[in-house]
């Protein structure tokens, strides 16, 4: 067995020297004359100072939130006492126009005082 491969080996050995130079070539193509990306001082200076300016916006960001939901819960007590002004509103509305309707009813002395009770 060890002469067979020794025999294959002195048989072929331009071939396999060959293929390793060539391979050798093909290592230092890829891995030696490919350009390698380098930053600059500058632009890691640049990144930096922009990855600080999104911090900041970030952080004012979470402030803009929190005052926005502020004024969202605010907003719902204006609009739940809108409502309830509302319901009084209608409330105060069919109790006059009970009123209105049953002037007919009233004495002149009953208008006046419903008048002056009404419009103050």
């Amino acid at each position: 067995m060890v002469n067979i491969i020794f025999n294959f080996l002195k048989e072929n050995y331009k071939t396999i020297v060959k293929v390793l130079f060539g391979l050798f070539i093909l290592y230092y193509l890829i891995f030696f004359l490919t350009p390698r990306v380098r930053m600059v001082e500058e632009q890691k200076k640049q990144i930096e100072t922009l990855n600080n300016s999104i911090k900041e916006l970030n952080a004012s960001n979470l402030i803009l939130e929190t005052k926005i939901s502020k004024f969202d819960k605010e907003i719902e007590q204006v609009d739940k006492s809108i409502g309830l002004i509302k319901n009084q509103k209608t409330i105060i509305k069919e109790f006059y126009h009970e009123k209105i309707s049953n002037i007919d009813k009233f004495t002149l002395d009953e208008i006046d005082s419903f008048f002056t009770n009404r419009y103050k």
